[in-house]
């Protein structure tokens, strides 16, 4: 049984999502690429978040976002519908595109620090993986930091699957790149050119290990020719355990993680009283399904 999760308002979240059986339905190509940037930011434009950073890989994705409003789900839900239903017209396949059963792994950032980190986690995912020596060469769907230097990615309504429309709200959406909490005092585009060098940083670090070894990268090319179908032969545990909070400060990694105890407890009671017949049983801030869906009340974690 999936546990309660705390969405509180003004969270910062490493968003983690997995393709069925790990396989490469997500493998880059031109179309794929600008049809999940358009998936993107059309989600974000129906459902507001500051996005970070993300990185679509051949086999799973990575969203490093900040929800305002405590609405988390509901952006993640239309990004995530809109990828694989796309994704399975492209194959002429039907089914669960996602890995079926688990929910999408919500990492919590307690710091704007945690936050920067897996910005730049995200961002040298390809490059960890030996497929290309720097971010921006990766074919797929990423945010590179010459983008988020940017402030926004311009995408256009792929033609395929998506009925049409001659509304021009719909036939292109911003996605809006925004820096990490607490980087308001530089401008975007001197955040960018500092997450540019730490980045390069890391990158810098992954080749010369790589080089070390004697192992080489995959490769543009090779990345483009990988067949959708496949998965990688490394040993896999299907709903295998995620972080669920991660943070340099140890104090505010404890914190949070009795937050969501704390969470749940008060959460049980509420939903058990619900159950037996008390419609307005309140239940914690935080909660997001039976307030979005049965509209019940909330009040402060206790």
């Amino acid at each position: 049984m999936v546990q309660a999760f705390c969405y509180d308002a003004s969270t910062s979240y490493l968003l983690t999502r997995n393709t069925s059986q790990r396989c490469f339905f997500l493998r880059p190509s031109k179309e794929l690429k600008e049809a999940i940037l358009y998936c993107i930011a059309d989600a974000q434009a129906r459902h507001h978040v500051a996005i970070h950073a993300f990185c679509v890989m051949s086999n799973h994705i990575h969203v490093v976002f900040t929800d305002p409003d405590g609405n988390a789900p509901l952006f993640v839900q239309a990004m995530n519908q809109s990828i694989a239903r796309y994704v399975n017209c492209s194959l002429g396949r039907f089914g669960a595109m996602w890995e079926g059963g688990a929910r999408p792994n919500y990492c919590v950032l307690p710091e704007s620090i945690d936050v920067f980190d897996k910005v730049v986690y995200t961002l040298t995912n390809p490059v960890k993986a030996g497929l290309v020596p720097q971010h921006h060469l990766w074919p797929g769907a990423i945010s590179n930091a010459a983008q988020i230097g940017k402030g926004s990615i311009p995408t256009k309504r792929p033609t395929k699957f998506f009925a049409k429309t001659d509304d021009p709200a719909l036939l292109t959406r911003e996605l809006v790149l925004t820096p990490v909490p607490g980087a308001e005092v530089m401008s975007v585009e001197d955040y960018g050119r500092h997450l540019a060098l730490r980045v390069a940083e890391v990158e810098a670090a992954i080749a010369s290990d790589r080089e070390a070894k004697g192992q080489k990268w995959l490769g543009r090319k090779g990345c483009l020719a990988l067949d959708p179908f496949d998965a990688p032969e490394t040993k896999w545990t299907p709903f295998s355990r995620n972080p669920k909070v991660s943070s340099r400060n140890e104090d505010a990694r404890k914190a949070q993680i009795r937050h969501q105890k704390n969470f749940r407890a008060q959460y049980r009671e509420a939903k058990h009283a619900f159950r037996e017949g008390n419609r307005d049983a309140p239940f914690p801030e935080g909660t997001f399904s039976m307030r979005v869906h049965w509209c019940v009340p909330t009040v402060p974690l206790l």
